[in-house]
């Protein structure tokens, strides 16, 4: 990087952490609906805290640049699509090139040094033995390096000191799929990796007589695919309704309707919530429900005429597809877009309050779930871990286009 393109850069990251430091300061995005009852479904859960929608955060957050990755010299990184942080401190990110205009596309996951400098690549493209095609998101967890080859079906697995390959698990090969509760079923290509060496197995399928809803079902397993606990954990999953025209069109994902989304813990506790209401749920690492977080707001108006304008169908149709399947619409929009736990058990919780809005707005509770923070974030950025109190958060070079990481400090304040 030249003199003035360092100068340059430096400039903007001193403006974009101002920018973050402002944004953290505000009370929310001004689009948050607060509800004036409890619905009685949150009421009968066992085991639930609510607290008031109109808290205030009891800490002011701003995230202070320490550390850039990949923004200067070789490897130079095209597509980031997400990474993991080891407990070396090492950064591990798949970087995707689609410029070559093969599928699948050039996976790279290379390792990035605590300070910046580049490391090593993990694997390479192909079939063979340690290497993949199209891959998932890398994970790291009780020493390995986990990598979901989608192309091949498989899953390769690495070692996390010297990142050498270990070995390589086809999930055709998976007891798993002789399961009762798997059978028939999708097997979705992103399973949620634990600390102890297991893994979630995540499945999709229909949920019986309701076309339009479909569920996730976790299954805990080791990586040769033995089912450890024979009781799956059941979640909504997404919602599509198919209107009643003639001839058939195609069936419209509506987001409003809610999907469950899901965040490990350090101690192996799988938290869910449901997109459609600010209700996080805990369920320990044996599978049993603990308890629940639940904050009373909603999201913006739902407006069904920004469901018509992508697709071929009238505002009318959409209607008379939901008389079709005995469900209602909601007044709103869902609230919740992301949910993550970091390594000190602090849930951060990711607030759309309308989605046309550019930014979402982080609220991060502590294992209670007692706001702690809010944080202002531009959606168009991504959060690639948070761990050892920093942030790391994916960002792209106006100038060039270039795409790196920073590693940013999180300073809580306590408000006055």
């Amino acid at each position: 990087m030249k003199h003035s393109d360092s100068r340059v850069f430096l400039f903007s990251m001193i403006l974009l952490s101002l920018i973050f430091v402002h944004c953290s300061n505000q009370k929310d995005l001004g689009h948050i609906q607060i509800l004036d009852e409890i619905p009685e479904h949150i009421q009968e859960i066992e085991n639930i805290t609510i607290f008031p929608g109109d808290s205030e955060p009891e800490y002011s957050v701003e995230l202070v640049p320490v550390q850039t990755f990949g923004a200067e010299g070789e490897p130079y990184l095209t597509n980031i699509i997400n990474g993991v942080v080891d407990e070396n401190g090492r950064l591990i990110i798949l970087d995707v090139n689609f410029g070559g205009g093969t599928f699948p596309p050039d996976n790279r996951i290379i390792v990035f040094q605590p300070d910046g400098s580049y490391l090593t690549q993990i694997g390479r493209s192909g079939q063979g033995p340690g290497e993949f095609g199209l891959t998932g998101i890398p994970d790291v967890k009780a020493g390995k390096v986990y990598v979901v080859d989608i192309s091949n079906s498989r899953l390769n697995i690495y070692s996390a000191g010297d990142y050498s390959f270990i070995r390589t698990v086809l999930f055709e090969q998976w007891n798993v799929r002789e399961h009762e509760a798997v059978v028939d079923l999708e097997l979705s290509r992103t399973p949620v990796f634990r600390h102890d060496g297991n893994l979630l197995a995540r499945f999709i399928d229909r949920v019986p007589d309701n076309e339009s809803r479909s569920e996730i079902k976790y299954l805990l397993v080791n990586t040769d695919g033995d089912v450890l606990n024979p009781e799956p954990l059941v979640f909504p999953a997404g919602f599509t309704v198919r209107p009643q025209s003639v001839p058939p069109g195609p069936s419209i994902s509506l987001p409003f309707m809610g999907t469950t989304i899901t965040a490990l813990s350090p101690d192996d506790a799988l938290y869910s919530a449901l997109t459609r209401e600010f209700l996080i749920k805990k369920h320990n690492a044996d599978g049993i429900y603990q308890s629940a977080i639940y904050y009373p707001v909603a999201g913006a108006p739902v407006d069904l005429n920004s469901y018509t304008g992508s697709t071929r169908h009238s505002l009318s149709e959409i209607r008379t597809a939901f008389d079709h399947i005995d469900e209602e619409i909601p007044e709103s929009t869902s609230p919740l877009i992301a949910l993550k736990v970091d390594d000190e058990y602090r849930i951060w919780a990711g607030v759309l309050a309308n989605p046309n809005l550019e930014n979402l707005e982080w609220w991060i509770l502590d294992r209670s779930g007692k706001l702690l923070a809010k944080l202002e974030y531009p959606r168009s950025q991504r959060i690639i871990d948070i761990k050892n109190g920093h942030l790391y958060n994916k960002e792209i070079n106006k100038y060039t286009d270039e795409e790196f990481v920073v590693k940013y400090r999180i300073e809580l304040t306590k408000k006055k």
